[in-house]
């Protein structure tokens, strides 16, 4: 139905109908709620009139007290009589209306009200009962009538005109209001059902090239200079493009129905169910493997890098793409230059870790200020807003004990207790101080990876190193916070020390990521330890880090600080840190870099900087 409506060209009258309907409906109402006001407010002047004459008019000591009181008989807009259906004075005959409404009145509550012509004016008529009490037999003793009988009645006559007048602004207002509710729903709705009118057109437009380029990507597969294959859900080869046939040496013909598996992996040994290509058929992950060998149709080796991807119909899984390309031209260039490539690899990516980091800080720095700020505002705001609702319960309270304002006291308090507002009062103020205390955790966060980002000098000035201590742990949590967790013993007195400040980090963060993976590798039950320290050992500053990992094998110990020395498994380390971290303390800044190890228990690395060196400049 929505189709067919975003079709037409008048798609726009729906919600403007719509809208006027609700618009409509809601004026009514509202216009109903304000005449049943005006005749509430009415009713309540006509009561409150008749209670205050009931006290003062009738009452024979404040009678004695001002005589003249019993011949007022109006106030402005508000008119009343003492009425009686037996009167003793001829001016207190009750009507016909008053006469009826009296013969039913049998309680002092009792009332009667209706809005009425009189005199020649609407009005708003209301009545009720006057019972004899003790205080009346004082002059009426000798008429024959006792306490509790029907007296009369007191009727009070309101005008309706000052009333309707009085609200004769709200009346315009809430027309004003839903007149122009409607024009801004209305052109909002149809705004948005242009947009989703447009989107549609596009839609069908996209389809309409998609099937046209249905038969150009199929063209293109067949021009492909890489293999592409299809298979499956069991394996077995449904396509092979003209590059797959030339790579393997099979035709197409002859790979179709056949498992690829088959084809290409029947090493002994091998297990099917742990390839690539088997565990994607699975489980319908994408897959990459740069370093691969097929076999062709002769049995000969190619070396392959491929990519394996689900091909899914209507969320089901029906099979896998397969890309492959021959790398044999590849590696051996890779081979030859590898060494090369490492370390400038390592160099450009540090510089690009190093702009990207100064960018993101500088980004970021001035919209947390302002959530910070904001939040501080917040958490005073609310404060002062706990003092004025502890003022407005407290006059809620009183409120509730006067019967006039007793009905909104209600409402009060139903509206506090639907509002939860003991609970807002505890929990507001801890989420906003729980949200400041994020926020300054971003402000260090983004402080240290400033600090770290810049490029620095290649002289020498004085610097914190416990400053450079925290911004290394800082901008590496990442590599540590899943793994382990930091502790830092921090000599608070340490004296500065001439050095390239940036440099010196570098040490710092290659050594803290080194031990997170070293604590990683040992797949320890629960999370390792990090421990920091620094401190003044003679004319030098010491710094030590120690993890709980898995030590490093006597085998090895020589060879840590050897230039391509690494551990770790191929493409996840260069090993070139450790010897670059040596170069810098030892040559540039004539300290000391060792090691402390247990194998199994863990490693502590050290930096020794010396307070006063021969090649130190001035502070910058």
């Amino acid at each position: 139905m929505m189709i067919r409506l975003l079709q037409t060209r008048y798609y726009w009258l729906v919600p403007l109908i719509f809208w006027f309907f609700v618009a409509g409906v809601s004026l009514l109402w509202n216009l109903n709620r304000l005449e049943q006001s005006i005749s509430d407010m009415a009713m309540e002047r006509g009561r409150i009139m008749y209670e205050m004459v009931r006290q003062t008019k009738i009452n024979p000591r404040i009678m004695a007290t001002d005589p003249t009181i019993f011949k007022r008989q109006a106030i402005k807009n508000i008119g009343y009589r003492v009425v009686s259906s037996t009167p003793k004075n001829e001016e207190n005959q009750a009507d016909r209306w008053e006469t009826a409404v009296l013969s039913g009145f049998t309680r002092e509550d009792d009332f009667a009200f209706k809005e009425a012509l009189y005199g020649g004016e609407e009005v708003f008529r209301y009545i009720g009962p006057v019972f004899v009490d003790n205080i009346c037999l004082t002059c009426h003793g000798g008429e024959r009538i006792k306490v509790g009988d029907l007296r009369g009645g007191i009727s009070v006559v309101v005008k309706s005109q000052p009333i309707y007048d009085s609200q004769s602004d709200a009346r315009q207002m809430m027309i004003v209001m839903h007149l122009a509710g409607f024009v801004i729903l209305s052109l909002t709705a149809i705004f948005f059902m242009r947009q989703l009118r447009e989107q549609w057109l596009l839609l069908t437009e996209t389809r309409d090239e998609l099937m046209e380029k249905e038969k150009f990507l199929s063209d293109v597969t067949n021009a492909m200079g890489e293999g592409f294959l299809v298979l499956d859900m069991e394996g077995a080869v449904t396509y092979a493009n003209p590059e797959s046939e030339r790579l393997l040496g099979w035709r197409a013909e002859e790979m179709a129905g056949e498992k690829l598996i088959d084809l290409v992996c029947h090493e002994e040994g091998l297990d099917i169910s742990q390839h690539p290509i088997m565990q994607t058929l699975q489980d319908g992950m994408i897959r990459r493997e740069n370093d691969h060998i097929f076999l062709d149709k002769n049995g000969d080796k190619l070396p392959v890098a491929f990519s394996v991807s689900p091909m899914y119909e209507d969320e089901d899984l029906r099979g896998v793409v397969i890309n492959f390309d021959d790398i044999s031209e590849r590696k051996a260039h890779e081979l030859e230059k590898s060494q090369l490539e490492r370390e400038l690899n390592q160099t450009h990516k540090m510089e690009a870790v190093g702009q990207l980091a100064g960018g993101i800080a500088h980004e970021i720095n001035t919209p947390i200020q302002y959530v910070g700020d904001n939040l501080r505002f917040l958490k005073e705001a609310y404060g002062d807003i706990q003092e004025l609702l502890k003022i407005y319960g407290e006059l809620q309270e009183k409120a509730a004990n006067n019967d006039e304002l007793k009905e909104k006291a209600d409402e009060i308090s139903d509206a506090v207790e639907e509002a939860d507002l003991d609970y807002l009062d505890e929990e507001v103020p801890r989420a906003l101080d729980q949200s400041i205390t994020g926020t300054e955790q971003v402000a260090r966060i983004v402080l240290a990876m400033k600090e770290f980002a810049h490029p620095g000098t290649k002289s020498k000035a004085l610097e914190d190193i416990n400053r450079l201590i925290n911004n290394a742990v800082a901008v590496s949590k990442n590599e540590w916070k899943y793994v382990a967790d930091t502790s830092l013993k921090l000599e608070t007195d340490l004296p500065q020390v001439e050095c390239m400040g940036g440099e010196i980090s570098q040490v710092l963060l290659n050594l803290i990521i080194n031990a997170a993976h070293a604590i990683k590798s040992a797949d320890l039950e629960t999370k390792g330890l990090i421990s920091i320290t620094s401190g003044q050992v003679g004319d030098t500053v010491e710094i030590r880090i120690k993890d709980n990992g898995t030590g490093i094998p006597a085998s090895v110990r020589d060879s840590v600080f050897n230039p391509f020395f690494t551990t770790k498994d191929v493409g996840k380390g260069t090993g070139q840190g450790l010897a670059i971290a040596q170069d810098i303390v030892a040559a540039k800044h004539q300290g000391e870099l060792f090691f402390e190890t247990e194998e199994g228990i863990g490693t502590t690395f050290v930096i020794r900087l010396p307070l006063n060196t021969d090649e130190s400049l001035p502070a910058a």
